[in-house]
């Protein structure tokens, strides 16, 4: 990599692709990000005031992916922007140069000085290569911890998904699919969410995890229902609800947002039940790929540990970059 002359027609396009454009995007590159999606940035600027610049990528005039910047202004001087698991590439473009090129044409548009701060977690996988290459784009490692996740193949049959959970996790999956637990599936977060949030809301006040904003979440849910992009799952028992989760779709992906238990859902296994009950709901949907949401293995090992369980590919991603 020496320059832009290596790939001479790649280019971002600004400020111009429409929304149908950018959905149809978000599909083609397959694996795509919860953050790079047209309903999770429009809450962001309803929300938290971060205004949504579309990017499109194009490669000889076609287009080859996409980029979703977030920015603000500070005191109508400083232009602080953010990019959060992007660019998104279709599977034919994610090479390490078209990588390189894209972020270098970021940098570009997004120079670092006293007036412009970017902070960035591109969406790439760790490893000496990817460090080398935003390095060669122009950033620099910042302090601010990376991302790793674990995705889940919806391709496979639900036999080889089923076959490819761990051993204890497979247990507790049939454990909870004894134990008499009613599954409801609520598919645009109308008569569920509220209950879902409120339990969430108070199981984080108590344990003091990090998540999404309640507010956040409902303008999500907004922006996102009539595009059949809401699964929410609850577990009842004795006509008590035990448990929920809410997982929701982009383009070819998915992503599980947020969940709670209660004790009686924990003793059943209520989670097992409704990530597998998720799983069959996204496939029937067309979705290609689960996103199971992060995971920190030093934070959160119960929490990794079971997520691991299921049987995807864990990724870590290059890391934040400014």
């Amino acid at each position: 990599m020496t320059d832009l002359d290596t790939i001479p027609h790649l280019r971002i396009v600004w400020d111009v692709g429409r929304l149908s454009e950018w959905a149809r995007l978000l599909a083609e590159c397959g694996q795509s990000s919860l953050t790079q999606g047209f309903g999770y940035n429009q809450a962001m600027l309803t929300v938290e005031g971060w205004k949504p610049r579309l990017g499109i990528i194009e490669l000889s005039d076609k287009p080859i992916g996409l980029v979703v910047m977030s920015e603000r202004r500070l005191f109508k001087l400083i232009r602080v922007a953010r990019l959060h698991r992007g660019p998104l590439l279709r599977p034919e473009a994610r090479k390490p140069a078209v990588f390189a090129m894209v972020m270098k044409l970021i940098r570009r548009e997004y120079p670092s000085g006293p007036l412009n701060w970017t902070a960035t977690v591109p969406e790439w996988e760790a490893g000496d290569e990817a460090a080398a290459m935003m390095r060669w784009a122009g950033f620099r490692r910042d302090k601010g911890a990376g991302y790793r996740t674990i995705w889940l193949d919806l391709r496979r049959t639900e036999a080889e998904l089923r076959a490819g959970l761990a051993q204890k996790w497979r247990n507790a999956l049939n454990q909870a699919e004894r134990a008499g637990l009613t599954v409801e599936v609520d598919r645009d977060g109308k008569q569920q969410l509220a209950w879902l949030l409120e339990q969430y809301q108070q199981d984080k006040a108590e344990k003091r995890y990090r998540g999404p904003s309640a507010k956040l979440v409902l303008r999500m849910r907004t922006g996102m229902y009539k595009d059949g992009d809401i699964v929410l799952i609850r577990a009842v028992k004795d006509g008590v609800p035990v448990a929920g989760i809410l997982v929701l779709g982009h383009g070819k992906s998915s992503t599980y947002q947020i969940g709670w238990s209660s004790a009686a859902g924990r003793a059943a296994r209520a989670h097992n039940l409704l990530l597998w009950r998720a799983i069959s709901e996204l496939k029937a949907q067309g979705r290609e790929w689960f996103d199971l949401g992060g995971v920190l293995p030093d934070e959160a090992p119960g929490v990794t540990s079971f997520k691991r369980g299921m049987g995807g590919e864990e990724v870590e991603l290059v890391g934040a970059w400014r």
